[in-house]
């Protein structure tokens, strides 16, 4: 009731907010009639609607009940007749005693029934296994397995018979066998016969097709006469001697083990008869599938029924009898170039335009599984890296032994025709066996050939470690006994030419054979800049000591500089540019840029020589015209430097800079006033801010006529008011000269 209550005063609410909503202008009081119909309308049709609401559910109610209704008298009588069965059944056991005897005899008369009907058949059996014998061996299978059927049907009829008594007989079953026991052996004659029929049939399917049917008709109706003798045992608990024949898994298994003799017999040569045995063998093999599947397709599918899937089966046998006769081989042992037949074979040419998904094919293997287990593929690509490694270091041993006899035969390296520079054919020969290599891998597959592109810069890198092991041997040897080696210089040019040659063919070896993949490969890249920085280090390295034997020649010369003779004498430096002339007659043998490379570095070494002995405080110069006499000497030895350097360089070689720096060196020694001598060093340590505090002191500290403070306060305060360094170009000249002794501790005293 409350629940009522509510319910009412929620409607009361509502209407009453309806009305407020529709008497809100003065307007709207005219159509208060027409609101009241309207509303009076609505509210019948709500009326209507719930009265036909609850008159269906009062209808619905009392069909239900009808239903109960008639319900409860079906059980009624269904209890009724249940009752009365029960009665019915209760003089079966009675009964069942009394019909024993009808049973028995219906059993006799079953088997009287078969007995004669199978009676022809029983006293016929000598004969008709004579017969079917005889079609069998005139090729008439049809007849003979209808003759078959015969004999057998009416066996296993007289057999269930035995199997249906309550007291079996074992002796009857026996005898019953022995009697029909020909008929196991023309059954087992027949099979022998459709099995030698389809050990054939790529052959056979060529030429008589029809005998390929028969055979598998037979097969079928076997099949069938397996599924019945099954469902009997299942019903009865019987079944027939020699069933389930299952013919059909043995013809599967007959064709199987044709196609793996077939496999087999392309097989002609062993290791030991032919080097190129595995070649023939996987060619031959090779047609033989491409001939083989042609033949099931085109003319195999037509004569096996459809459920036997002829064409997938066939592809399923020689994939899988090839997968063992290859697993065999790889057993065996690989050798040598084998490694690349094999595995170019597998990856490239079975599945491939020459054999699966040619033309005449277009066969799908993706859904077998894979020739070799991926264990054995990986395991064949790892043994054929090894055996290209060990090649490598055997080729690249004997290519260092050449070089090395090369450079203790006593005659001079041979040189290009075309550039007139010293070389050795090592370079050309190790990138050849390494191009040679990765056009081998590149038939098998591109994740193959990167391996053995990272190899072989492993190994090239390996080699050129050697390599400089060896250089250094031989430097060494030479600069212990010069007299020793009379081609040293030629060999050094060598070296250096073969060193920068070993980068260009890496480069063009990359250009080749490197991936495409924009997939970043941090550890190839670096292996690679490791080979190239190896082998430009070696270069660098191999100048060094070429121009290290020109300087040990000059260094008695350049011991004489700054010397108290020096001024009034020009024959050190004359005498420093006559041999350095004299020296690059030979390296005119490099290539242009190890001989831009040399120019260079012999230029530096120079100028460092040079300012090297102006600050080695070997004299100073007392007066201001000892200074200038000196600082015009200086400008024009170094323009003799110069001239000479510019009349042998290339113009890629700057020779202007050093002079820039010596001549600013002689300003500092030219400066007539003391106390403009900050604004020199300050021009100087702008064009070479890698000068140190050390150095500017001796450079000052050769003009006696400047006072130790003086020159100390002037070169701290340079010192501290410059700029910061900046690297320069090319050259830095003044970071690696050093000296034996302190000069900053005598001018602190």
């Amino acid at each position: 009731m409350s629940s009522m209550e509510e319910i009412e005063e929620e409607a009361k609410a509502a209407a009453e907010k309806m009305v407020m909503n529709m008497m809100q202008r003065p307007g709207q009081l005219e159509k208060v009639e027409q609101y009241k119909r309207r509303i009076t309308h609505k509210k019948a049709s709500i009326e209507a609607q719930l009265k036909s609401a609850i008159q269906g559910k009062l209808d619905g109610v009392s069909v239900g009940l009808n239903q109960v209704k008639e319900c409860l008298e079906d059980v009624r009588e269904i209890s009724k007749k249940m009752d009365e069965l029960s009665e019915y059944l209760s003089c079966v056991p009675e009964l069942v005693g009394a019909l024993q005897a009808v049973r028995e005899e219906d059993s006799r008369h079953s088997q009287y029934e078969t007995a004669m009907d199978s009676l022809k058949h029983i006293f016929t059996v000598p004969d008709s296994v004579a017969k079917t014998k005889q079609w069998i061996g005139e090729g008439k299978l049809l007849h003979a397995h209808q003759c078959l059927t015969d004999l057998e049907i009416s066996r296993d009829d007289l057999l269930y018979e035995l199997h249906r008594l309550p007291n079996q007989s074992s002796h009857d079953k026996i005898m019953l066998k022995a009697y029909f026991e020909d008929v196991e052996m023309v059954s087992n004659l027949l099979e022998k016969q459709i099995k030698l029929i389809l050990a054939r049939t790529l052959n056979t399917v060529r030429k008589e097709p029809t005998v390929i049917v028969t055979a598998l008709r037979i097969i079928e109706r076997e099949e069938k006469r397996d599924q019945l003798a099954l469902q009997q045992q299942s019903q009865t608990g019987f079944m027939p001697p020699g069933r389930p024949k299952n013919w059909r898994n043995r013809a599967f298994e007959v064709l199987e083990c044709a196609v793996a003799q077939r496999i087999e017999g392309t097989r002609v040569d062993e290791r030991e008869d032919h080097k190129l045995w595995l070649v023939r063998y996987l060619e031959l093999t090779r047609q033989l599938i491409l001939e083989d599947l042609r033949v099931v397709k085109t003319l195999c599918v037509p004569c096996f029924p459809p459920h036997y899937d002829i064409v997938n089966k066939y592809v399923n046998m020689y994939h899988t009898c090839l997968s063992s006769s290859l697993q065999e081989i790889v057993n065996n042992g690989v050798e040598g170039n084998e490694y690349v037949t094999l595995l170019s074979w597998i990856l490239n040419t079975y599945p491939g335009k020459e054999l699966m998904t040619s033309s005449e094919l277009s066969i799908d293997i993706s859904s077998l599984p894979p020739l070799l287990p991926e264990e054995s593929m990986q395991k064949l690509q790892e043994e054929y890296l090894e055996k290209m490694q060990s090649n490598y270091i055997e080729w690249m041993e004997k290519t260092l032994e050449a070089e090395r006899a090369e450079w203790a035969s006593g005659g001079a390296p041979e040189c290009e025709p075309h550039t007139g520079a010293y070389h050795t054919h090592a370079p050309v020969i190790i990138f050849q066996m390494i191009d040679q290599n990765l056009q081998v891998t590149e038939t098998i597959s591109k994740d193959v050939t990167f391996k053995a592109l990272l190899l072989s810069i492993d190994q090239v890198i390996r080699f050129g470690n050697k390599y400089k092991e060896g250089v250094i041997q031989f430097k060494n040897a030479h600069f212990a006994d010069r007299s020793r080696v009379a081609y040293f210089t030629h060999h050094m040019i060598t070296i250096v030419n073969n060193s920068e040659q070993m980068v260009q063919l890496a480069r063009q070896t990359q250009r080749r054979h490197w991936p495409t993949t924009d997939a970043p490969q941090p550890s190839a890249d670096e292996k690679l800049d490791q080979l190239l920085t190896t082998f430009q280090n070696l270069r660098n390295e191999a100048a060094k000591f070429l121009l290290e034997e020109a300087f040990l020649d000059l260094e008695v010369h350049f011991d004489e500089l700054f010397t108290s003779k020096w001024l009034q004498s020009s024959i050190p430096v004359d005498t420093i540019c006559v041999t350095l002339e004299d020296y690059f007659q030979d390296y005119n043998h490099l290539r242009e840029k190890n001989f831009e490379y040399v120019i260079n570095e012999a230029q530096n070494l120079v100028y460092k020589k040079y300012i090297t002995a102006m600050l080695s405080k070997k004299m100073s110069f007392k007066t201001v015209e000892e200074a200038q006499q000196a600082a015009t000497k200086i400008i024009k030895e170094a323009t003799q430097i110069r001239a000479f350097f510019k009349r042998i360089a290339p113009e890629a070689v700057n020779v202007d800079w050093p002079f820039e720096v010596i001549s600013a060196l002689a300003e500092v020694l030219r400066c007539q006033d003391i106390e403009m001598l900050s604004l020199d060093l300050h021009g100087l340590v702008d064009k070479c801010p890698d000068m140190s505090e050390e150095q500017l002191l001796r450079l000052v500290a050769l003009r006696a006529d400047v006072p130790r403070s003086h020159a100390r306060d002037t070169v701290a305060h340079v010192m501290a008011t410059r700029q910061s360094p900046r690297a320069l170009a090319r050259y830095t000249i003044f970071a690696d000269i050093t000296f034996a002794d302190r000069l900053l501790g005598h001018f602190a005293l």
